[in-house]
């Protein structure tokens, strides 16, 4: 059996002490010549050295692990945030441990201790609720947390997330510019999750501004709400615009207005966040807000690197979403 390479034999390859393969192996270049670091790089490739995380990990404290919860990986906008994570740890000692909560309470909180039970070295958190007092024990556990795409009702670490309220309401006054009387806001259970709530709350400012009636489908469990409303809907009774207010939403309008040979923008007019893309695409093209989930991704990864450093911050970032004018308003 091949004898597993160590640390020792780069040192002596490199003709270095273990010590500065050590530091170079932690990032300490300190007064490290440009020349050894590329010396002992190019041993390590050579030799094909894998560090003993375990060891190092006793010796640091660090396991070199981050967290990172997500409250539906099935939802296709969750992978774009998740590639960008791993993107920015591979030039890094960092591995990511994804987990799941599917939207539940219950095993947010079980997959949280699991993850903490690994002695992870930080977490991104996608939270599903806003209620401080779920996440009191996380907090006291002084673990560096960035939250990501949710925030929640305390300021115990930074969110990163994408400007819901300004987006939201910049496209309710082009649905305003357009002459629609009527606003239908399509929804997963807009409480207690803070972007459904930010996107609901700009486009119920619109609507009060403007006197348009406002119409709020919540999705429910086993029962097509959206396709129940479109089946009575009167197109002839007064100009409406659907928003749905993530791509799923969106996806549910356009189908249910399929079904019922509705057309728009003649019967109806469409818009809403497009978390996939496809408003490019479709015939007519939709008007729809287009997230940066892979800044949103970048940027958590790199705060959390950041805290995880020492530099403690409680800042809040909002990415810039972009508003696609097109023809279905």
């Amino acid at each position: 059996m091949a004898k597993d390479v160590t640390i020792q034999d780069v040192a002596n390859q490199v003709g270095v002490s273990k010590t500065t393969v050590s530091r170079y192996l932690n990032g300490r270049f300190g007064n490290m010549s440009f020349e050894t670091r590329q010396q002992i790089k190019t041993v390590i490739e050579e030799l094909n050295y894998r560090p003993n995380r375990q060891a190092q990990s006793l010796k640091t404290k660090k396991s070199h692990l981050l967290g990172l919860m997500v409250a539906d990986i099935e939802n296709s906008y969750s992978g774009y945030w998740i590639k960008a994570m791993q993107e920015t740890l591979a030039d890094t000692d960092y591995q990511l441990m994804i987990m799941t909560s599917n939207n539940s309470e219950e095993q947010e909180l079980d997959n949280i201790r699991k993850l903490l039970d690994q002695n992870i070295d930080g977490m991104m958190l996608q939270p599903v609720t806003m209620d401080a007092e779920n996440y009191r024990f996380l907090y006291e556990s002084n673990l560096p947390v960035v939250l990501i795409d949710r925030t929640i009702k305390a300021n115990y670490w930074p969110t990163i997330q994408s400007n819901n309220f300004q987006m939201t309401k910049q496209l309710g006054l082009e649905i305003v510019d357009k002459g629609y009387e009527r606003l239908v806001h399509v929804s997963e259970p807009i409480q207690d999750v803070s972007p459904r709530l930010e996107r609901y709350d700009a486009m119920k400012l619109i609507a009060h501004e403007y006197q348009l009636e406002l119409i709020t489908l919540e999705a429910v469990s086993n029962r097509n709400i959206v396709e129940e409303y479109v089946d009575q809907f009167d197109a002839a009774n007064k100009r409406t615009a659907f928003f749905g207010a993530n791509g799923t939403m969106l996806t549910q309008i356009i189908k249910a207005l399929r079904k019922r040979q509705l057309s728009y923008p003649e019967d109806c007019g469409i818009c809403g966040y497009d978390d996939m893309t496809i408003g490019e695409v479709l015939m007519p093209t939709l008007t729809a807000i287009s997230q940066r989930p892979e800044l949103i991704g970048k940027r958590s990864t790199e705060v959390l690197l950041e805290m995880i450093k020492g530099n403690e911050t409680n800042e809040n970032i909002d990415i810039p979403s972009t508003l696609h004018r097109r023809e279905s308003l």
